[in-house]
């Protein structure tokens, strides 16, 4: 999952040259092969930049771009993949980011890394979570509309786990059956007190179930904490039911997918997962894009909001951005002058040039803003972005 800490703790770096690999790639089946084919390729590009505009000798290029080139190497890598892959490169800094959507090929060699590509991850109508649960495992997905990858949570994986720690505790201590005191040292959350249920299976299956699900609630709180969109349970009733009333996870829809993950094919999964959040997202985007136009267009509040590229980045680095448009696939190139506190348009990409848009984007997420992908039709004609101020 790509989330703003990973923007914030790229962003953050400030070692030239950066170097920013993006390809996709095939989660199975014999296109795994061409993916492999396809970075050493982008690789190779690469190196030639980091030679040829950053001076680095041939060896010391190749030694900047060792972690990615060992995945070469590393079968095992290319048998979890999703649709994209996302490289980060720098003296000290090496990121490697599998993400739910299908990435161009793209090899950027500048000052600072590039990060237009994962916008779509971080748009308020971008990624949601997946939280599928049955008493026999628990898995926990990021998703976009374009596809969706398991994380790697250490979510406990099924009741059978309470059961092998209540009969382990209760040949130590010879104690009463579902005897928890506090699970929260495994990462969960306990939900069941000690009891005595006797000879009652129906009453110690739900003390387990429970105890399980408290656990699956708190490893989950842990992972999302720097996660802030939406989340669909897609579970059973009675999973869903004690899911909801006992551990109030953060982003959790009111409508779930009530029916038992496992019988769900992995696109089945997104499918009905994406229907859940789908109205969501394009009544968020739907209403940032209206707000706009009527502040747009009425002359007494126009000047709460701007087109201009080089404004809306300078607004953004100020913090006073509060919504941010930006066409899906645009760049404005530009240069940002700190003496004059200016940024300044270009026709066509030169050297040390940034991505206005690009800029505006980052910043704003940065500083609390919201950011929706639109089509271009949906800004204001010959627009790459458009803005709503805070002030």
């Amino acid at each position: 999952m790509f989330c703003k800490h990973d923007l914030e703790r790229l962003l953050t770096v400030d070692a030239a040259p950066a170097v920013s690999i993006f390809l996709p790639t095939h989660i199975a089946g014999r296109d795994i092969r061409q993916d492999v084919i396809r970075l050493r390729n982008l690789l190779s590009k690469a190196q030639d930049q980091l030679c040829e505009k950053h001076g680095l000798r041939r060896p010391d290029a190749e030694a900047f771009l060792k972690p990615a080139s060992d995945l070469l190497e590393q079968n095992e890598f290319w048998r979890h993949m999703d649709r994209g892959l996302a490289i980060f490169l720098a003296k000290g800094v090496s990121a490697i980011h599998r993400v739910p959507v299908e990435l161009a090929e793209e090899v950027v060699v500048n000052s600072r890394f590039t990060l237009r590509p994962l916008l779509p991850l971080l748009a308020d109508d971008g990624a949601f979570m997946i939280l599928a649960v049955t008493a026999g495992r628990a898995r926990l997905f990021c998703a976009t509309r374009h596809g969706i990858a398991e994380e790697d949570a250490g979510l406990p994986q099924g009741v059978a786990e309470i059961h092998a720690e209540t009969n382990y505790e209760n040949n130590l201590h010879s104690a009463p059956p579902a005897r928890h005191a506090d699970r929260t040292d495994r990462g969960g959350v306990s939900m069941v007190k000690t009891h005595n249920f006797g000879e009652d299976p129906e009453e110690l299956r739900k003390a387990h179930l429970i105890e399980y699900l408290g656990r699956v609630g708190g490893r989950v709180r842990d992972h999302l904490k720097p996660f802030r969109g939406p989340l669909v349970l897609v579970a059973d009733e009675e999973i869903q039911g004690h899911l909801r009333k006992d551990t109030h996870l953060q982003g959790m829809l009111g409508e779930g997918v009530v029916t038992n993950p496992d019988a769900l094919e992995i696109d089945d999964l997104h499918r009905r997962a994406y229907a859940v959040v789908r109205p969501m997202f394009e009544s968020t985007r739907r209403t940032a894009v209206e707000r706009f136009n009527a502040l747009h267009g009425d002359r007494n509040t126009a000047e709460r909001t701007t087109t201009r590229a080089e404004d809306v980045m300078v607004a953004a680095r100020e913090g006073r951005v509060g919504v941010l448009l930006v066409a899906e696939n645009d760049k404005v190139w530009g240069h940002f002058r700190e003496d004059y506190h200016r940024a300044f348009p270009l026709h066509h990409e030169t050297d040390g040039a940034i991505d206005l848009v690009e800029e505006a984007a980052t910043e704003t997420l940065l500083r609390g803003g919201e950011v929706h992908v639109v089509s271009k039709e949906e800004l204001p004609s010959g627009a790459s972005t458009a803005a709503i101020l805070r002030f």
